[in-house]
Parts: structure tokens; C-alpha cells; sequence
């Protein structure tokens, strides 16, 4: 008969995995819905995209994975609600660019705004312990994102 399995004083890695996995999805749902936005979560998230370097419509629908016809919708009424232009690609004149304009950065600036104010609201009062554990869990939860 085989010993029992001892009893381990260090967390399951399997049930952390779970456990952060489930607290990331729950923050990142509550911080995109419960704070405000003019425009779908689908179009920030182009935006966001695009915020640093202009990209095709097609690397824009890999990135969400979704079709290419269903991301030119999507842009096609970004680019009229003033969010985004599209301009000829220099390196390929058969495709096209896809970048923020002043009105799509200025959305992103109230959204980031927005979101971080909705995180602040949730971290006053938290005790300095909890602060010190959160500001090593987001360094570290950063590195496994850009993993």
C-alpha cells in the first residue's frame, strides 16, 4: 500500500493558477464595465491597439480574433464617429493603416482616466500590508502577462 501524500504546508499550483486566474477575469470584467465609456468595449480595445503604432485592419483582426470583414465594420464606423483613420500603408500601397486621431486619443485618455479612478476607489483603505502585497502581485502579474 502506497503512504498517504503529505500534507503540504505551499499552496496547490494548480489551484493558484485557478485562484489568479478567476481574480484577474473578475477585476479585468468590473474595471471595463463599471467604468464609463462613450464607445463598446470592442472599439476601446482596437483603440488601445492602435494607441502606440498604426496597424492593418488585418493584424487588428488577428489581435481580437475576430473575422476581417466583422473588424472592417468595426472600423468603418470607428472612422465615422472620428475615432480612427485610415491612411495608404508606405511600406504596401495595396493595404491600408489604421490610426487614432485627436478625438480616438482623447477617448482613451478618459477611459485610462476612468479606470484607474474606478481602481483607486477600490484600493483607499486598504491596510499598508495589503497595498505592499498588491504592488509585488502586479509586478508580478506583469511579467507573466508579457511571458
Amino acid at each position: 500500500m502506497a503512504s498517504p501524500r503529505p500534507i503540504s504546508t505551499e499552496p496547490d499550483l494548480a489551484e493558484l493558477a485557478n485562484d489568479l486566474r478567476l481574480a484577474c477575469q473578475i477585476i479585468s470584467r468590473r474595471v471595463r464595465f463599471e467604468s464609463t465609456s462613450e464607445i463598446p468595449p470592442h472599439q476601446i480595445s482596437v483603440l488601445f491597439a492602435v494607441r502606440t503604432k498604426a496597424q492593418t485592419p488585418t493584424a487588428l483582426a488577428e489581435r481580437e480574433r475576430v473575422s476581417t470583414p466583422a473588424m472592417t465594420r468595426t472600423l468603418n464606423a470607428m472612422e465615422g464617429q472620428g475615432l480612427v483613420r485610415r491612411t495608404r500603408n508606405a511600406e504596401d500601397s495595396r493595404s491600408v493603416l489604421v490610426s487614432l486621431t485627436d478625438r480616438g486619443t482623447a477617448v482613451i485618455d478618459r477611459v485610462y482616466a476612468s479606470r484607474d479612478s474606478w481602481m483607486m476607489r477600490h484600493l483607499e483603505g486598504l491596510s499598508e500590508q495589503d497595498l505592499a502585497v498588491l504592488t509585488r502581485a502586479a509586478g508580478v502579474l506583469t511579467r507573466i502577462g508579457q511571458a
